[in-house]
C-alpha cells in the first residue's frame, strides 16, 4: 500500500478513516508491513509484504466462507485449468477476457478497481492498457490466490495496489474509482445485494461497472444443454439479480456470453435514483403532468358526477387538469377566505 493511497481507504466495518500505527515499514512510499487502526472501533488490519488484510471472522459466511476454502486448495493450479472453463463452451479465452474489459471504456489514466481479481489473468490484460498516472486495485476474499496475482503484475510499471476483502463491505471511499470490473465473482458474494451496491458506491459517476457470473437462462433451462450445465455446478440455476441492480444504475445492459450460459452487466453509474421532467405539461384532454397525477390525487366521485364533469370540461375547451384544478382552487379559497374573516 502507498502511503499517500491511504486517504482513499475506510474501514470496511465502520467506514472511519483509517491511521497507520507507528513504525511501519516504508520502502519508496510503500507500506510493506504495518498495521491499520480504525480508531473508533478500535479494529486493526494488518498488512503483509504490501497486502492489506480486511477480513474478519464475522465477514467469513456463507459464499465468502466456501470461496476463501476453495480457492485456498486450487490456487496454485488454477491457472493451469481455467481454460477448460472456456474450452467447454468453445469459445477463446483472451477475446471473452477482452470483450469484458473493453466494456469498462478504460482510458490510459483511469484508476480500476478489479473485485475477485484470482490470479490476474483480467489484472494483466487491465494494466496493459492503463499507464503511471492510472492505477488498479486488485481485491480478492483469497489470500491465496492474490499472491499469484501479486507475482504477475509484480513488474509492471502501473501503479498497483492489493487487499484481501470482501466485495460487501469494500474499504473505500465513496465515488474513487472510474471503473470496476468483477468477472464471476458475485456468485460467492455472502450478501448479494450489498455487494452489487457497494460495487456502485465506489465508483465515481460516470464511471462503469461490469460484472458476469454463470447462468442458464430461462430459454435454455429445458433444454439438454442446459440440464447438463446445472447438473455440473447448481449457481447455473441461480437467478440473474436484475431485482438488486442499484438505483444508481444508468444504461444499463444485460447480455449472456461463454456458450450463453454466463450473463454480463454493464452501466455507468449515476447519482441517487433517475430524474424526470415530471413538471412537463402531458397534452390531450386529461391535461396535467406526471407530478399532478401522482401527488395532486383527491378522493374519488360517483360515477353520475365524473359523466357531467367529463361532459362540462369538453365544453370548456381547457384540459380536465386544468379545468378542475381551476375550480377546485377557487372553491377552496372562497371558503378559506370566509373563515378566516
Amino acid at each position: 500500500m502507498r502511503v499517500d493511497n491511504l486517504i482513499h481507504y475506510r474501514c470496511p466495518i465502520s467506514g472511519d478513516k483509517l491511521e497507520l500505527e507507528q513504525s511501519p515499514a516504508i520502502v519508496a512510499g510503500k507500506v510493506i508491513e504495518g498495521v491499520l487502526l480504525s480508531k473508533n472501533i478500535e479494529k486493526k488490519y494488518f498488512i503483509k509484504d504490501g497486502c492489506i488484510d480486511f477480513i474478519t471472522p464475522e465477514q467469513e459466511i456463507k459464499g465468502a466462507a466456501f470461496a476463501r476454502k476453495y480457492y485456498s486448495v486450487i490456487a496454485k493450479t488454477y491457472d493451469e485449468n481455467v481454460h477448460i472453463t472456456f474450452e467447454l463452451y468453445n469459445e477463446n479465452e483472451s477475446n471473452i477476457r477482452n470483450r469484458m474489459i473493453d466494456l469498462l471504456e478504460l482510458k490510459p489514466n483511469y484508476k480500476v478497481l478489479e473485485v475477485s481479481a484470482g490470479t490476474g489473468k483480467d489484472s494483466e490484460i487491465i494494466a496493459s492498457r492503463l499507464n503511471k498516472e492510472g492505477g488498479l486495485w486488485l481485491l480478492d476474499i483469497s489470500p491465496d490466490m492474490l499472491s499469484y496475482n501479486m507475482a504477475r503484475l509484480e513488474n509492471v510499471e502501473i501503479p498497483t495496489e492489493f487487499v484481501v476483502a470482501s466485495a460487501c463491505s469494500i474499504p473505500f471511499v465513496d465515488n474513487y474509482f472510474d471503473a470496476l470490473l468483477c468477472f464471476a465473482g458475485v456468485g460467492h458474494f455472502s450478501d448479494l445485494p450489498m455487494g452489487l451496491k457497494e460495487m456502485a458506491r465506489v465508483v465515481k459517476p460516470g464511471g462503469k461497472v461490469v460484472f458476469s457470473e454463470k447462468n442458464v437462462p430461462e430459454w435454455l433451462r429445458d433444454t439438454e444443454y442446459g440440464k447438463i450445465c446445472i447438473n455440473n455446478n447448481p449457481m447455473f440455476a441461480d437467478p440473474v439479480p436484475l431485482k438488486h441492480i442499484p438505483v444508481e444504475a444508468r444504461n444499463l445492459c444485460v447480455r449472456w456470453i461463454m456458450g450463453n450460459v454466463h450473463y454480463v452487466f454493464d452501466y455507468t453509474v449515476g447519482v441517487g435514483e433517475p430524474k424526470g421532467n415530471f413538471d412537463l405539461e402531458i397534452p390531450g384532454e386529461r391535461g396535467g403532468t406526471f407530478n399532478t397525477r401522482y401527488f395532486g390525487k383527491l378522493e374519488g366521485v360517483t360515477s353520475e358526477t365524473k359523466q357531467k364533469a367529463i361532459e362540462a370540461q369538453k365544453l370548456t375547451g381547457k384540459s380536465m387538469h386544468k379545468w378542475l384544478d381551476e375550480i377546485i382552487r377557487k372553491e377552496a379559497e372562497k371558503i378559506i377566505k370566509k373563515v378566516n374573516k
